[in-house]
């Protein structure tokens, strides 16, 4: 078996990366967490992230691997991770929450036609209800109307 230095330093690279990537999409996920403070978006944001970085960390290491565990691959990903959580993540915070208010505003303005739909019909079946409540006493006072008439000309 021949060591390969240079496979070496590229898998190393790519731990670091994948370490990186992972601090990344847990930042993007915080920041949804902490702007929905809901027990149920913490649950399943935190699941969401560590289904998806075990996947992705063990599909790395096999792959790079060969379908062997090369065992410096982990503490490298974890090396990246913690790098890019010191350097990384303080200006991607800030991003990411950009980002989030700016998704937040598209989304508002993309709903309120929707609502203002929804107000509309709640007013149009208002007034309907209205007018078909003023229809039934109508129709009582004309029946009323109509049995007295025919008293009156029974009676006659």
């Amino acid at each position: 078996m021949e060591l390969y230095i240079r496979l070496q330093v590229q898998t190393i690279a790519a731990a670091l990366a994948l370490g990186a990537a992972a601090v990344l999409v847990y930042e993007l996920l915080r920041t949804v967490r902490l702007n929905r403070r809901r027990r149920w978006v913490t649950h399943l944001t935190d699941g969401v992230y560590v289904l998806a970085a075990f996947w992705a960390l063990l599909r790395f290491t096999l792959s790079i691997g060969q379908g062997e565990l090369r065992l410096y691959v982990l503490p490298c990903t974890a090396l990246g991770a913690l790098l890019s959580r010191q350097l990384l993540a303080p200006f991607f915070r800030g991003v990411w929450q950009f980002w989030w208010g700016a998704a937040a505003q598209t989304g508002r303005w993309l709903c309120r036609p929707v609502i203002l739909f929804l107000h509309f019909c709640k007013k149009v079946l208002v007034l309907a209800q209205k007018n078909i409540a003023f229809l039934k006493k109508i129709g009582k006072i004309k029946l009323y109307r109509k049995k007295n008439a025919a008293k009156e000309a029974k009676d006659a």
